[in-house]
């Protein structure tokens, strides 16, 4: 697959995907977080055939439906605090050791809220039991973050 990058100024980054068997994909990414679609019409490289636009959340949904592992990303929000520490979400991946599994772990972060399909559970207790697909809102230090991260990755 080949990847071109082309900046389009006051619009957002394009990114032109081209499989090995000469099949085109778009994605135009806008500053405010959303993605344009655009699949390329087979006999017509250069003509797009369909596009979808998409908004800032759906487009972190698709990602996180086509990433097969963990994801770690960033939650918007304040600036980070001096002590060092940061906000990230991470999605628990089908197959986790954690699945059905509580919460509680000897991971070093604190997990602020749990996101399981459209309910968001704040303050979640120590034996909520994880599920696929589930979203932690954690907040630790990134080396803490990170051993979150790992121990949600591993396999059953």
């Amino acid at each position: 697959m080949t990847l071109e990058r082309i900046g389009l100024p006051g619009v957002g980054v394009s990114h032109l995907l081209t499989t090995r068997d000469g099949e085109r994909l778009g994605i135009v990414a806008r500053p405010d977080g959303g993605r344009d679609i655009a699949i390329y019409d087979p006999a017509e490289p250069d003509r797009v055939a369909l596009s979808v636009m998409l908004g800032p959340d759906e487009a972190h949904l698709v990602a996180d439906v086509l990433h097969a592992t963990v994801t770690l990303d960033h939650v918007a929000g304040p600036a980070q605090p001096a002590s060092g520490l940061q906000a990230v979400r991470i999605r628990v991946p089908a197959g986790s050791a954690f699945t059905d599994r509580p919460l509680a772990t000897p991971h070093g972060t604190e997990v602020v809220a749990v996101i399981r399909g459209v309910r968001v559970l704040p303050h979640p207790d120590p034996t909520l039991k994880l599920l696929p697909g589930d979203i932690l809102i954690a907040i630790g230090s990134s080396a803490a973050l990170a051993r979150l991260h790992d121990l949600l990755a591993a396999p059953c």
